[in-house]
């Protein structure tokens, strides 16, 4: 609830040698947050202990520097969810935080396809799934950040792409703006598994699966030998008391002989950072910002992810 979440003010420290202070601009709103939350599993991340400073990946304008990075310049990585911090500035050889220069034009594109939740969709999709030319690729939550990009990467390696979205105006978004081969309803658990067998009659040769639940079972159902999934997240089920639940068909994954692959981002950086980028920087597709003001709105965002509103990536703009 937005109400579980405090906006304090604080002081600022003064700005040292090898520092600079930063004035955000910009803060993500992501599921994988509310793992955070969790009080087990889900150790590739720091757990947020009640009473702590939150993070999430942002973009900050330098206002005043003492370290090698310069004033004016963009910086774009993890950041505190605050108006103004200070931040260390790292070493050279270090991916993260980066620094971009003032005159980048729309730098908030690092905030998606540029960033993490393009990052998280290539990785999926062009470094694990691979999808070919000819394959049936099911997409769900195929609005969010990760799964619009996820769907226009399988499109563009050739793919037919079934996408799943929980409302009317979602589906005809993916049907006319992404020209998807078929769109399901992901919130209707009790059907999906009849839509699925409708729009894949020969099943699914991949399944990029978000959301977990009744979906991951039913793709599990449709999936061909030799299929692939793709487990990116499960979001469905991060407020539930067993988040981490899996589905009761798994087993049939190994008489298919199919392939699971859940994979997460952190620990990719360092080996595929780079050809992720030099891939994204040609990247001519759609990419909306579903955006918020104000940083007092930051948990009201965060809690929106979860009842399915928008479509694209979830950003709060502070100024």
């Amino acid at each position: 609830m937005p109400t579980d979440f405090t906006l304090r003010e604080v002081s600022l420290p003064s700005c040292s040698l090898g520092q600079v202070e930063l004035e955000l601009h910009w803060l993500s709103v992501d599921p994988y947050m509310r793992t955070r939350m969790q009080p087990e599993g889900y150790g590739y991340l720091a757990k947020w202990q009640p009473g702590a400073p939150l993070s999430a990946w942002g973009l900050g304008r330098i206002i005043r520097s003492r370290g090698r990075w310069r004033e004016g310049d963009w910086v774009v990585g993890h950041l505190p969810v605050a108006d103004r911090t200070i931040l260390t500035t790292p070493e050279p050889a270090d991916l993260l935080p980066f620094c971009l220069p003032a005159c980048t034009p729309a730098p908030e594109r690092w905030l998606h396809e540029r960033g993490m939740t393009g990052f998280t969709a290539w990785l999926g999709m062009r470094h694990y799934g691979r999808p070919r030319p000819g394959e049936t690729v099911l997409v769900s939550a195929a609005t969010g950040a990760v799964g619009s990009l996820a769907v226009q990467l399988a499109q563009r390696a050739g793919a037919r792409v079934i996408a799943g979205a929980g409302s009317a105006t979602k589906r005809a978004w993916l049907r006319e703006a992404l020209g998807v081969s078929a769109t399901l309803d992901d919130r209707d658990a009790e059907g999906f598994a009849a839509q699925l067998a409708k729009a894949a009659p020969e099943g699914l040769d991949l399944d990029f699966e978000n959301l977990g639940g009744a979906i991951f079972a039913a793709a599990i159902d449709c999936l061909r030998p030799g299929g692939r999934v793709m487990l990116c997240g499960m979001i469905s089920q991060y407020n539930d008391s067993d988040p981490r639940r899996a589905p009761p068909n798994l087993v049939r994954l190994q008489r298919l002989g199919a392939k699971l692959m859940p994979f997460v981002v952190p620990g990719h950086e360092a080996e595929h950072w780079a050809r992720f980028q030099a891939e994204m920087a040609e990247f001519e597709g759609l990419a909306p910002l579903d955006v918020i003001d104000g940083l007092a709105a930051w948990p009201r965002a965060l809690c929106g992810l979860f009842t399915g509103k928008g479509i694209g990536k979830r950003v709060v703009r502070l100024r």
